[in-house]
């Protein structure tokens, strides 16, 4: 089979398949790993895939699980502004995963001397891009969330503490107060809470009266919280009487607007 051939064939499994191994190539073409390998660079090289560990992955496809899974929605990108408002130069600040909290990264590029300790990958990658110092903690996949947790989310022996800690949650209850859904996160952010001088809480207006299955802390224990303008006004009164304070996006884009 020519090499041309061979290419084609290649391309056309892998639109079918969307992921190839080069043990099974070299078998159905009748080649050597060795000259599947080659293909596999040269097909690479003109853009049409990834290799992987022993395979490949059709790019398109590699393009969508390695792409930040992050909404196209205005008030979450207002809420991850008022976020950068209260990140100040030469901090060190925790930001968790989230559709939120991935957003944060693009507004606070232009300041000065920032450290991101996040246990989210995709978050980091856009760190990365953008030339943020970033530490990225230790621990092991939660299903298909791109984030870390479990007990080697911490180095034992590394002393760490931060200025702020910018914590997205799934729930908001003034019963259970602030909550996730999975039990290895939560462990997570209560750790990231006693690392940290202060802990924000961010959260879109949809996660308020939802109970999620963990509590990491309780409302009162909160004094900060960052959403958008759909607070229900009882929180807004539940906040106000037990002073916690409540930042909701249109707070900085008027003063946004008057600079």
């Amino acid at each position: 089979m020519l090499v041309a051939e061979r290419l084609k064939k290649i391309k056309e499994i892998l639109l079918q398949k969307k992921h190839v191994d080069v043990a099974t190539l070299a078998e159905l073409l009748n080649v050597s790993e060795v000259t599947i390998r080659r293909d596999l660079d040269k097909l690479e090289s003109e853009g049409f895939l990834i290799k992987t560990y022993g395979g490949a992955i059709l790019k398109e496809e590699a393009t969508k699980l390695l792409s930040p899974i992050i909404e196209e929605n205005s008030e979450k990108e207002a809420i991850a502004k008022v976020c950068s408002y209260m990140i100040e130069d030469n901090q060190a600040i925790i930001l968790t995963g989230g559709n939120i909290c991935r957003l944060v990264p693009k507004y606070i590029k232009d300041k000065k001397n920032i450290i991101v300790l996040t246990n989210d990958l995709l978050l980091a990658l856009e760190c990365g891009k953008l030339s943020i110092q970033t530490i990225v903690t230790g621990g092991y996949l939660i299903g298909n969330t791109f984030m870390l947790a479990g007990p080697m989310l911490v180095n034992p022996n590394m002393d760490i503490f931060v200025d702020k800690a910018f914590i997205e949650v799934d729930g908001v209850s003034l019963e259970r107060g602030f909550t996730v859904n999975n039990v290895e996160f939560a462990n997570a952010y209560k750790y990231f809470k006693s690392i940290s001088k202060e802990t924000i809480i961010v959260a879109d207006s949809s996660k308020f009266d939802k109970i999620s299955l963990f509590q990491i802390a309780k409302v009162d224990e909160i004094k900060k919280v960052i959403s958008d303008t759909n607070v229900p006004d009882e929180y807004k009164s539940f906040f106000f009487e037990n002073g916690t304070q409540i930042f909701c996006s249109f707070d900085f884009s008027d003063l946004e607007r008057e600079v």
